[in-house]
């Protein structure tokens, strides 16, 4: 007699939520998105608060007579323009926390050069930088120390018009080197690097990134480095 065997059920395992980018129904991933989506409506609104302040101050520049106070009034505001470009930056990166090094660096001699007065914005500066993604909190320190350089390169180097090169390269211990040098007039014997604030400022963001700012001047021109974590 033929005996058929009997059915057996086949024991499927149990539903699983569907895990990665297409899960629409992923509460962490819904909570990540909105956060990324926060921070980038929060750097787009730094960054045109800051916009707003430079407009501000460029109002009343035309009013200070003094030329050490101009002076100062308009370094102040190369240093909120360098934050400014930052956070713009950011937000186009589409990242919301990294920009290109190389790129920001840019934008930046391109605003100190533009915002300094005189022939002295036509001095050429050319920049050269490894290809460096670089977190918001060593960008900041590092471009206002940028900005610190290049100007004290135009305010200082330049008789007539030279050149100004920034290089960026990337070193084999975890960190990176910027390096501003001109080929304008050599710092006068006993510079005190203390008695400018711009440079001042400059040295403290420095030990700020893990490191001293080291320059050097002769009758060829002026180097001023520093090295930052990557």
């Amino acid at each position: 007699m033929l005996i058929h065997p009997r059915y057996q059920p086949v024991a499927l395992p149990p539903d699983r939520p569907a895990t990665g980018p297409e899960a629409p129904d992923d509460p962490l991933a819904a909570r990540i998105r909105e956060l990324e989506s926060e921070l980038r409506e929060l750097q787009h609104r730094a960054k045109n608060s800051l916009q707003l302040v430079i407009s501000l101050l460029k109002l009343q520049t035309g009013r200070i007579r003094d030329p050490d106070a101009r002076a100062a009034y308009e370094q102040t505001l190369v240093r909120i323009e360098a934050l400014a470009i930052l956070y713009r930056q950011l937000h186009e990166s589409g990242t919301g926390t990294h920009v290109d090094l190389g790129r920001y660096v840019e934008a930046l001699a391109d605003a100190v050069k533009h915002g300094t007065p005189g022939g002295l914005a036509n001095v050429p500066i050319e920049v050269k930088s490894d290809p460096i993604q670089i977190g918001l909190y060593e960008a900041m320190p590092l471009g206002l120390i940028t900005a610190e350089l290049i100007t004290n390169s135009l305010h200082h180097a330049y008789p007539e018009q030279g050149w100004i090169n920034v290089s960026i390269s990337q070193e084999a211990n975890g960190r990176a080197r910027l390096i501003v040098e001109d080929n304008g007039r050599a710092l006068p014997a006993g510079f005190d690097t203390t008695a400018e604030d711009g440079l001042m400022l400059a040295e403290a963001l420095a030990a700020q990134l893990g490191d001293t700012l080291n320059t050097e001047s002769d009758a060829t021109g002026t180097t001023a480095s520093v090295s930052f974590p990557v």
